[in-house]
């Protein structure tokens, strides 16, 4: 993926581009910035920092079966937004987005998402969220070409839409 240049309603630049492992201090810095509510709804618990184990898994991303997007502050360097797929079958994707909050509702998130869903070659993409972010599940239900499925249990609904970017090539599975 090339780097992308965005500028968003509020005139913020931002930098959308893979995650590296170098990220690690820039991915705490961003959750460390986030307000307890919304890093409540990105992780479904309350959040405050990473172990070591996580940032790798975070960071250390192959970009094929796990695709990670950063979305950078052009001007001064900081984590705005993180956006990713996880294969979890040949055709399936789990996805999860995060949008700091003084960037939320100016259309970032949707933007990342179809940037992620261009690169992961897969048909369908679950989403998992607390029933009550309406953000998250509109985001959801408006992305792809058909919802296949939603299901709340237990104060946690799971979305699952068709992609709308068609498969490249079917993914080879041993």
């Amino acid at each position: 993926m090339q780097l992308m240049l965005l500028t968003l309603p509020d005139a913020t630049t931002v930098l959308i581009r893979p995650i590296a492992p170098e990220d690690k201090p820039l991915l705490s810095a961003g959750l460390r910035s986030l307000s307890p509510e919304t890093a409540f709804r990105r992780f479904l618990s309350p959040k405050v920092s990473f172990s070591p184990a996580e940032l790798r898994y975070l960071t250390e991303v192959d970009q094929i079966d796990h695709i990670a997007l950063a979305a950078v502050d052009a001007t001064y360097g900081f984590l705005i937004a993180v956006a990713r797929s996880v294969r979890t079958g040949p055709d399936v994707a789990e996805l999860a987005i995060v949008v700091g909050d003084p960037w939320q509702r100016q259309g970032l998130g949707r933007r990342m998402l179809d940037l992620v869903a261009e690169r992961a070659n897969v048909s369908r993409f679950s989403g998992t969220m607390l029933a009550t972010n309406r953000g998250a599940v509109k985001l959801m239900r408006g992305f792809g070409s058909h919802v296949d499925s939603d299901v709340i249990e237990g104060g946690v609904r799971e979305i699952v839409v068709r992609s709308s970017v068609p498969m490249r090539e079917p993914i080879l599975t041993g």
